[in-house]
């Protein structure tokens, strides 16, 4: 005997006749259900019933194959869903329910990282220019207050005080314009939404931080939890980074030099978001390179692990780079030596560095 699964219901054939059936409801819902679990290889209900009425049932599916069907490249006969009662609008509607069903299984904790990563950068940008305007515009009263604190600081002064003369700092040399009362509650509600800012910007940074520490351990750990983050967002999922080779990884986020190196013949980049890592930017220009690729492997690997095996390795990988990073450093001392058109005497020269 042939099993033999379509869209409206499963059939047990013998001699291309029907000898057993299970019809699927006749509901959109419920048609959408059954294809969903087909594409996910599991095998139906139904399935398993008409599998059980015979000794040797054969398949043509590699999918029944599990159930205890033996599978076979015969051509099965063509059924006709309207013979049983179906009607091509039934299955239209059945196909849109699965695809609505496929549309919200696609989005994962992937996709919410990443509109995350994008949202911590809005914020950041906003919160940056609301800083430059206040520091311009309250600077027309203090102008001197600026240098003296730190951005934190100097938002709260200004929405806490308001006026110099109410400030726990000594104002009596200042050189700016007095402040009327309407100019100060607008400046200090701008402060205070220059804090808002910041601290929505600091809670989805730290939501970014637990995103990725659960779906990433050894990379979060690695490359740390807003670069990781940053780098998944870039490659588009972690197995697309766990995919990715180490020299891909390496110039993530410099796409405009990589193209303008491949169009002009410009120097390709060295590195692209991992230059936000601290052991590539506090690293000597000549360093830079070398460093990012090394933390471009050991991020590979790491990535591997997420995605794949679920080990956890960071220690190893950290220890890892710890060593390399102490051989590029001992091999790369000194500045590069280059020869000169005149003369052809070697002197220290410092290359260019591409973003």
């Amino acid at each position: 005997m042939l099993l033999v699964t379509t869209w409206f219901g499963t059939f047990l054939l013998e001699d291309h006749a029907v000898v057993e059936k299970r019809l699927f409801p006749q509901e959109p819902a419920a048609l959408a259900a059954r294809l969903a679990e087909v594409e996910d290889w599991k095998v139906l209900n139904e399935e398993r019933e008409l599998l059980a009425k015979a000794e040797e049932v054969f398949v043509v599916e590699p999918r029944l194959e599990r159930a205890g069907g033996k599978f076979t490249a015969e051509r099965p006969p063509f059924l006709d869903a309207e013979d049983f009662g179906y009607s091509r609008a039934l299955l239209h509607a059945a196909m849109v329910e699965l695809a609505k069903r496929q549309i919200r299984k696609a989005v994962g904790t992937e996709d919410h990282l990443r509109q995350a990563v994008e949202a911590l950068d809005d914020l950041q940008d906003q919160e940056n220019l609301l800083l430059e305007r206040l520091r311009e515009w309250y600077g027309l009263h203090f102008p001197e207050l600026a240098r003296t604190v730190d951005a934190e600081t100097y938002l709260e002064l200004i929405a806490t005080h308001g006026q110099r003369q109410a400030m726990p700092i000594d104002h009596r040399d200042s050189v700016g314009a007095d402040l009327g009362e309407a100019e100060e509650q607008e400046i200090r509600e701008t402060a205070r939404l220059a804090q808002a800012v910041g601290e929505r910007r600091a809670g989805i940074e730290a939501y970014v931080e637990r995103t990725i520490r659960g779906l990433a351990p050894n990379t979060a750990e690695l490359a740390g939890p807003v670069l990781a983050a940053r780098l998944v967002s870039l490659a588009g999922s972690l197995e697309a980074l766990a995919r990715a080779p180490a020299g891909t990884i390496q110039v993530l986020g410099a796409e405009r030099a990589l193209f303008r190196h491949l169009r002009t013949g410009a120097r390709p980049p060295k590195h692209g978001v991992l230059f936000q890592h601290p052991i590539v930017h506090q690293a000597p220009p000549w360093q830079r390179g070398a460093i990012a690729r090394l933390l471009a492997s050991k991020i590979a690997m790491a990535a591997r692990a997420d995605a794949y095996t679920h080990r956890t390795i960071r220690d190893t990988l950290k220890e890892d780079l710890e060593r390399g990073l102490r051989q590029i450093r001992q091999k790369k001392r000194e500045k590069p030596l280059r020869r000169t058109a005149k003369g052809g005497k070697q002197t220290r020269h410092r290359r260019r560095e591409t973003f």
